[in-house]
């Protein structure tokens, strides 16, 4: 077994989650397992779905926690009986392409990368296009001096030496940041990181997602984390939780979240060529949140890493 797929469900939509496994069990690549963690025990439909799957493939290896159990912890039990070389990600209601661990593993492999990541395209709920992740660093040395911006590496689009996830004894249960937690530790400690500069899946973009009211705790968590980065150390998971209450205001979040909603629709007015429609909205966000112009500037400086 070379390759380990560790995916969590857990009240996705009977198609998204049927087009997720699907794209795993069609890979071009064939030598892999797929462990699927169902962190909703009561999810009736999740089991006969995922056990419908598993008995017509023996790569799929079904888990259920006995309570909901979280991301991290999820993937760190799905971790904890993997058995290949390797370790890839995908999310429950994403798509990846046909041929994405065969071209992941293969640049991985021949540039002797630890971890990397791939291009997503985002769709909205019915599948069609929002906008294109057109480029991101690839480079090993930039990509450690971007990751004191923000993420480089798309997490559902991981596939990485499974050394690594060991050594750092998995995921930690920092809340909405554990990926770029996971990130930030693997730099670190030294690992090289990079990107496939490839569209490898489509990343499912919801109204829950663009609208749920943690994205401004996630952005405090994330300025946090690089803090913490930018001192050369690892971010104190309690240090980090009370940093996130300290600063976490109800008035902040809400004008974030508005920001964050115009941020979106002039990436679409883009895509669209809709260019005055595109000024419009940036005008609008120079006005709505502060907080979330710092997470532009961030996310600038980290694309000049590109």
């Amino acid at each position: 077994m070379k390759l380990s797929v560790l995916m969590a469900s857990y009240k996705e939509k009977e198609s998204f989650l049927r087009q997720a496994i699907e794209s795993i069990l069609d890979q071009t690549y064939r030598d892999f397992e797929l462990i699927i963690v169902l962190d909703d025990p009561g999810n009736e439909l999740h089991k006969k779905i995922i056990r419908e799957y598993a008995a017509k493939d023996s790569r799929i290896r079904f888990l259920i926690n006995e309570k909901n159990m979280g991301l991290p912890r999820s993937l760190n039990r799905a971790l904890s009986v993997a058995q290949g070389e390797f370790i890839a990600r995908m999310d429950a209601d994403d798509i990846s392409y046909p041929d994405r661990f065969e071209k992941q593993l293969q640049y991985l492999t021949e540039n002797n990368y630890d971890l990397i990541g791939g291009l997503p395209v985002m769709i909205d709920e019915d599948g069609q296009v929002i906008y294109s992740i057109g480029k991101v660093p690839s480079d090993s040395r930039k990509i450690k001096k971007a990751l004191q911006y923000g993420q480089v590496i798309a997490h559902p689009t991981w596939l990485g030496r499974k050394s690594v996830f060991t050594t750092l004894e998995g995921y930690r249960p920092i809340p909405l940041c554990e990926d770029y937690d996971f990130t930030l530790r693997a730099a670190l400690k030294g690992y090289t990181i990079s990107n496939l500069m490839e569209p490898v899946l489509r990343y499912r973009v919801t109204q829950n997602s663009l609208s749920r009211s943690s994205l401004y705790k996630q952005y405090l968590y994330m300025r946090f984390l690089t803090d913490a980065y930018k001192k050369g150390r690892e971010a104190d998971m309690e240090e980090a939780d009370q940093y996130v209450e300290t600063h976490n205001d109800f008035s902040s979040a809400r004008r974030y979240l508005k920001a964050n909603g115009i941020f979106n629709d002039m990436l679409t007015n883009m895509t669209e060529k809709k260019y005055l429609n595109f000024i419009e909205n940036g005008f609008r966000l120079l006005f709505t949140s502060g907080h979330y112009l710092n997470k532009i500037y961030r996310f600038i400086r980290l694309h000049m890493y590109s």
